[in-house]
């Protein structure tokens, strides 16, 4: 009889272990521009989107904010593998995602929002495994190339009329 119930017992914590529950998982995101520093407050930060790979579900979404950076670790100092180019300023989004088994994720980031003209996209799908946050060092690292343009002659709104012409062009460009 003992052992009956001694049985019965391991099943049902087995049954109970089985039926997994959500897990919640930290996962940081940082955007840094192609060969630049990182895209935050100053520009309005990136939209990111975490998103279940395989189904489309939003996992979580936000805006990165902070800071662009230290400009000597990122821009004049030789990068070393696996050290961080962050530091706790850095523009960033934190989100916690709630998963109950290992789950491919898709992270996209679009920006920078204050320069839509010279918005774009990038997005890179990772496996996470639940309780593994993603948030040491520079955690979730995203890229995004380009430049932010700014038209500053002729304005928008003037209609050039016949050709040919000599047109003044003026523009500030700027690194992402």
């Amino acid at each position: 009889m003992k052992l009956k119930a001694f049985i019965l017992s391991c099943l049902g914590l087995m049954c109970f272990w089985a039926s997994a529950q959500a897990v919640p998982t930290d996962i940081t995101v940082m955007v840094k521009t192609k060969d630049a520093k990182f895209m935050g407050t100053s520009m309005s930060g990136a939209l990111i989107t975490i998103r279940n790979a395989q189904t489309g579900e939003m996992l979580a979404k936000g805006v990165t904010t902070g800071g662009t950076g230290n400009t000597e670790v990122i821009m004049k100092s030789p990068h070393v593998r696996g050290s961080a180019l962050s530091d706790e300023k850095s523009a960033k989004f934190k989100a916690t995602i709630d998963i109950d088994e290992p789950t491919l994720v898709e992270v996209t980031a679009y920006g920078p929002l204050a320069q839509l003209q010279s918005a774009n996209r990038a997005s890179t799908t990772q496996w996470v495994i639940p309780g593994k946050d993603i948030t040491g060092g520079d955690a979730w690292m995203m890229e995004i190339p380009g430049f932010v343009v700014d038209i500053l002659a002729p304005p928008t709104h003037i209609k050039l009329k016949g050709a040919p012409r000599d047109v003044l062009i003026k523009a500030n460009i700027t690194m992402m």
